[in-house]
């Protein structure tokens, strides 16, 4: 087992084991149990170079004799590694990617400006060849590893849930998936004891795989006329496959969906005919103009450059790529609604000089909370959707427009820790739970808990023991409620009404109770005006007006876990990496670069749709608020700014960036 650990974390040591194998199940599983477990095995690690080589090399370095000091400085530290034999710090370093470059343009390896010293061509290719070799090593150990934590997990569970008579769900699709895989699409109607004459798909971009691999035979029985023919022509039922998506709209590739489904599709189907909805019927022209606009000019901004230069070893490329892509195939929009007013505006917040990102981000939710409270008390009539892209951005978008005094919906929910009465009944439970943990107890004493007599971890305790744990905490809220406001006198609510729930099945340690509380979301729905979500909540949705204050975040979020090269979306994947940074991509053989690039190309290909859904919720108006950032930054404001062609300053803050349509477009 320790060997097993060892590899799963290339030999680093992890503060948390516990920690490390819940991402691999929550972030792998689902993925690597559709697959053979010899997935995992197709990462080939070459030989490292001999000793002799690598002590050759070593000795090349030092007698080098460079005029720049800094490249001297390099070679010593280069040939120090080579000497100890320790690469595992090279993966990432400046001289080996240069190397790599330099190879595969045919150009002379540099260090910065500095062209290096002759007749190290020999010392460099051992240097790279070893620094692979201990990469690709690692990365090897790593995936077999990661491979028997998976098998070994689904061993278990799969008893756990047969033994309790549960599936979960995607259960259904994985064991169906791999039932269908077998099954000839001809003899489908014995099988299944009927027919399916005709398959409706909607929402088709947001299919999955494993989901299209179950459905994939009912859509060819459907299509093909040679099965089941009925001998009489006039009388014979006609057979149809109908699917409706927009690949503009696919939103939910963390959960499976891939927007290509539609390009399978097209290749495995004869005579499919394509017909196009660009007709827009709930937004205004100014609102599809300016998505037009958008999505029109994307590769204006820097991070298209690298479309048709770059290399295949490179994370940009594939990045740049998909955004030329998704801008030359996005279809001009029009309005149904062509004499509906509709406005455009967006802003930058005031510049903050800190490096935190915190504290933009709260200027930015703080212009925002200012514009809806301007526009909701102006039009209070007038239904206005602010979409998020965190959880956290809705929770303190709320706050701040409660202090405004706007009524307003949470939807999707937050953990109840965002009131400070909930976090006051927590602390409470946790100081009769740890009665030596004075954090607890210090929390209670400076509130209003502490001015009542008698209050002690011994009397929360006893009360639990009494009365049980939803009394308790009725009881407390209680003792509280006196001194808290309208929103946390709904949440202390709720909070019971948790408690209540938790109750017939609650442990004998309170900590369990309060983890579920931190961890659990709750929904603030109320009929209000003003309507806060993330971006996928509002799938579907329209609002008159719509506020984006979360334009700033990266891109492509966090990188995945692991890759999966899957060369047909109707079959299980082939092959299954760890995720390997870009800057070591160039260690990898062409089909994984592909891989890890197709990776990157499609969590591009889902921010601009992510970003597509956000701006067409918007049925009059629709304003930005952004942050001051550089042109060229990687963020969807940075790229929307760019593509809308203005000459004014997004560096600068309190900036009005751009306007178009009527302010007042609500009279």
């Amino acid at each position: 087992m320790g060997a097993l650990l060892a590899m799963l974390s290339k030999g680093e040591t992890k503060r948390s084991i516990v920690r490390e194998l819940l991402q691999i199940v929550s972030g792998i599983y689902s993925t690597g149990r559709q697959c053979d477990p010899g997935v995992w095995d197709q990462l080939d690690a070459p030989t490292a170079p001999d000793d002799s080589v690598l002590t050759a090399a070593a000795g090349s370095f030092r007698l080098s004799d460079p005029p720049q000091k800094s490249v001297k400085k390099k070679l010593d530290a280069m040939a120090s590694l080579l000497e100890t034999r320790q690469f595992d710090a090279l993966t990432t370093e400046t001289l080996i990617k240069n190397y790599a470059k330099a190879k595969r343009n045919g150009e002379q390896t540099k260090l910065g400006r500095s062209p290096l010293p002759d007749g190290l061509d020999d010392a460099l290719g051992a240097l790279y060849a070893a620094v692979r070799s201990k990469t690709l090593s690692l990365l090897q150990a790593q995936n077999q590893a990661t491979g028997q934590i998976l098998s070994l997990y689904n061993g278990q569970i799969t008893q756990l849930k047969q033994s309790r008579r549960t599936l979960g769900f995607d259960d259904i699709a994985v064991r169906l998936a791999g039932q269908f895989s077998g099954v000839d699409h001809r003899s489908l109607s014995r099988r299944l004891d009927g027919a399916i004459d005709h398959l409706l798909l909607d929402e088709f971009q947001d299919t999955s795989p494993a989901q299209w691999q179950v459905l994939r035979p009912l859509a060819l029985r459907a299509t093909d006329t040679s099965v089941d023919p009925d001998p009489d022509p006039e009388s014979a039922v006609k057979r149809s496959f109908f699917c409706v998506g927009d690949v503009k709209q696919a939103i939910y590739g963390w959960r499976g969906g891939v927007a290509e489904i539609f390009e399978t599709v097209n290749a495995e189907f004869d005579d499919i005919q394509s017909v196009e909805q660009n007709t827009s019927f709930r937004s205004s022209a100014v609102i599809m103009d300016v998505v037009n606009q958008v999505f029109t000019h994307l590769p204006r901004h820097k991070i298209a450059d690298a479309a048709s230069a770059g290399h295949d070893a490179d994370q940009a490329t594939y990045e740049a790529r998909s955004v030329t892509k998704f801008a030359k195939r996005f279809p001009k929009h029009d309005a149904f609604k062509d004499s509906l007013a509709g406005y455009v505006r967006m802003e930058t917040c005031p510049k903050v000089e800190s490096r935190e990102g915190s504290d933009k981000a709260q200027a930015c939710y703080q212009l925002a909370a200012d514009r809806i409270a301007e526009l909701h008390h102006a039009a209070p009539t007038r239904t206005i959707g602010v979409l998020t892209r965190t959880n956290k951005g809705v929770a303190h978008l709320i706050y701040l427009l409660e202090r405004h005094e706007v009524d307003v919906s949470q939807e999707g929910g937050n953990p109840l820790v965002d009131s400070a009465a909930v976090e006051l009944v927590l602390s409470a439970l946790m100081m009769s739970e740890h009665p030596g943990d004075g954090r607890w107890k210090f929390h209670v004493d400076h509130s209003p808990l502490g001015k009542i007599d008698g209050m002690s971890a011994e009397c929360v305790r006893d009360w639990v023991t009494e009365y049980g744990i939803a009394r308790t905490v009725y009881k407390l809220a209680s003792l509280i409620s006196p001194v808290c406001d309208e929103r946390d006198l709904a949440r202390l609510k709720q909070l019971t009404q948790l408690a209540v729930a938790y109750e017939p099945n609650a442990t004998s340690r309170l900590r369990d109770f309060v983890r579920m509380v931190r961890e659990k979301r709750v929904e603030r729905p109320q009929a209000a005006a003003v309507r806060v979500m993330t971006v996928h909540q509002s799938k579907g949705l329209e609002f008159d007006a719509v506020v984006l204050p979360e334009l700033d975040g990266r891109l492509t979020g966090q990188p995945p876990l692991c890759v999966a090269d899957i060369p047909n979306l109707s079959e299980p994947p082939v092959a299954v990496s760890r995720f390997l940074a870009s800057e070591a991509w160039h260690f990898l053989d062409q089909p994984w670069r592909k891989a890890f690039g197709n990776d990157a190309s499609a969590k591009i290909t889902e921010a601009m749709c992510l970003l597509y859904v956000a701006m067409t919720r918007a049925r009059q108006a629709l304003y930005m608020v952004i942050q001051p950032c550089k042109p060229d930054d990687r963020k969807a404001s940075a790229l929307v700014h760019a593509a809308l062609d203005t000459d004014t300053d997004i560096t600068a803050g309190e900036t009005l960036l751009y306007e178009r349509g009527d302010p007042q477009w609500y009279l």
